[in-house]
């Protein structure tokens, strides 16, 4: 049977924030402001299973009545529990350079250096999986799946300067053709999530229902090659082949029923780089009533939007990407009326 269990004492989620930070009027159209943003979190939910089989010096307890590993229950089979032994900690310095509306133009620009540490995958989605050991969390402390290290954000919105009461083409057909256009746009980068290093065909052995990864032992650095077939370096890969010419694979089978030495989200995915743009007109019937003509193109540029490498150094695909994390280029066009 699938049981489930909540530790009995649980405790509460609890958050705590800091940050301290400046803001300076540059000139009347330029403000600029500069933050430092903390957060520590603790009892956050984990979900285990508390009849995983024992481990000891990172090594599955055996015996001969029970050569796959001790149970705590051995008449029984999976048991999900909740407990509150999750922790995580967040630092981040936050900077941004704002251009107030002035002639119509309003940018803002935003860069944040951050480092969010954790030892909760997030459940119920894509994760990095749970601790090779249920019952030390504190081993599977590491970089947040959603750890994010830089990231750059800009926007801008500008009326174009055409028709009545602008620069230009004050009235005619042109005015009404060319007038009350407004453009914006948003530029979005950031670094590479983490990812978790796993030898997955082993994973049984330290949980037979799923809740734990099985670490591989590192014997070498990783070198990244950054190439959808191979983003690292590991012989196993055949697409790795001439590229990574006198390079050596950096993970090895710990052996079964043992627990690697490789830490949580230790690799690092491909970057982010998009840009959004739309074009929209106002048009006025009467003071009640008006229509909105709108074209938007998303990923402008057209930039693949890479999802994460495989991490399964027990297997021939590690690290090769397979998956897109966002659209390719997108337009659409949409006419809106209000009234």
């Amino acid at each position: 049977f699938h049981i489930r269990a909540v530790n009995p004492n649980i405790g509460s989620p609890t958050v705590q924030q800091w940050s301290v930070g400046f803001q300076r009027q540059l000139t009347q159209a330029w403000l600029v402001q500069v933050d430092y943003v903390g957060t520590h979190s603790t009892n956050l939910d984990v979900l285990r299973d508390y009849n995983q089989v024992l481990i000891s010096g990172n090594q599955v307890v055996t015996s001969p009545s029970a050569p796959s590993g001790t149970t705590p229950y051995a008449n029984f089979g999976q048991i999900e529990y909740l407990d509150t032994v999750g922790l995580s900690n967040y630092h981040g310095l936050q900077a941004s350079l704002t251009r107030v509306l002035h002639n119509g133009l309003s940018v803002r620009a935003a860069y944040t250096y951050s480092y969010s540490l954790d030892n909760t995958p997030e459940e119920l989605e894509s994760n990095s999986g749970g601790a090779p050991n249920g019952r030390n969390p504190a081993a599977w402390y590491g970089n947040s799946d959603f750890d994010v290290r830089h990231r750059i954000s800009a926007n801008y919105v500008y009326p174009l300067p055409f028709g009545s009461g602008k620069a230009m083409f004050h009235s005619g057909p042109a005015s009404w053709v060319l007038g009350n256009w407004t453009t914006s746009g948003v530029y979005t980068f950031y670094s590479g999530h983490p990812f978790q290093a796993a030898w997955s065909s082993e994973n049984s052995l330290l949980d037979a229902y799923g809740f734990a990864v099985a670490p591989p032992n590192q014997v070498a650095p990783v070198h990244y090659l950054k190439k959808t077939s191979c983003w690292f370096y590991d012989a196993s890969n055949s697409s790795c082949g001439a590229a990574g010419a006198g390079l050596t694979t950096p993970f090895a089978d710990p052996g079964q029923y043992k627990i690697g030495n490789v830490g949580r989200n230790t690799l690092l995915g491909p970057r982010t780089q998009l840009f959004d743009f739309a074009l929209y007109k106002n048009i006025l019937f009467t003071e009640s009533v008006n229509a909105e003509l709108r074209w938007e193109v998303f990923n402008v540029a057209n930039h693949p939007v890479f999802g994460q490498p495989s991490g399964n150094a027990s297997n021939g695909s590690v690290g090769s990407i397979t998956s897109l994390s966002a659209d390719p280029r997108v337009m659409q066009f949409a006419v809106g009326f209000n009234w």
